[in-house]
């Protein structure tokens, strides 16, 4: 009796069954592509050299994407998720102090951006101008972005979300973007402290008027 293929479904190697591994090898092509789209960009970037940092072959990646921008798309997917979990965990749980909320998730967000370079290049850089799907992803992110600080702040303000609440809070993200892309693009980039007291300046008072 010959023995089962491993290609076989169900079959299991190492206590990992087949979706179970290529999962692990779609986790691995994702942290390729935020290393080398982050550190030498997504345009300069091929499928073999992805690849060769995941330490797989050609056919592991078309077994999960489709194409590079489809690996784009997932490890853009990937770091906005961390900054918005750093984001909500920087909050913190004190619903009444709007002013420490505010200020935690902004600590934590640039924070982030700056102690991995290839989180921001990913985030604020690789992804402009690449397509139609990338620019909808974009929106949509910036659009959870938005959720995140109707989050952080609906707790102090006692007030449910309206669309004008909604569009203050869709400024605020424009903002402290914008903000952040410049730091990280600059020359001579400004100590991260006064960045964030930069940005709170700007969240605080229009936060200010609505607690008012």
């Amino acid at each position: 009796m010959s023995s089962p293929r491993l290609e076989e479904p169900g079959r299991t190697y190492r206590g990992a069954g087949p979706q179970q591994r290529q999962e692990e090898r779609r986790l691995r092509l994702i942290d390729a592509a935020v290393e080398v789209f982050g550190t030498t960009g997504y345009r300069s970037a091929t499928v073999g050299k992805i690849c060769a940092v995941a330490g797989l072959t050609k056919r592991y990646f078309y077994e999960s994407f489709t194409d590079s921008e489809a690996l784009l798309l997932a490890a853009y997917g990937t770091v906005t998720d961390r900054l918005r979990e750093d984001v909500l965990a920087g909050a913190g749980r004190d619903p009444a102090d709007l002013d420490t909320r505010v200020r935690g998730a902004l600590t934590a967000f640039f924070e982030s951006v700056a102690e991995d370079p290839r989180i921001s290049r990913v985030a604020f850089q690789e992804v402009l101008g690449v397509g139609p799907e990338v620019d909808r992803a974009y929106r949509r992110v910036t659009l959870e972005f938005v959720d995140a600080v109707l989050f952080v702040i609906n707790p102090a303000i006692d007030r449910a979300p309206d669309p004008h609440l909604h569009t203050l809070a869709t400024g605020l993200v424009g903002a402290v973007l914008m903000i952040a892309q410049q730091w990280v693009l600059s020359e001579r980039p400004q100590p991260i402290e006064a960045v964030i007291a930069d940005a709170h300046t700007i969240l605080s008072s229009v936060l200010g008027r609505l607690t008012d």
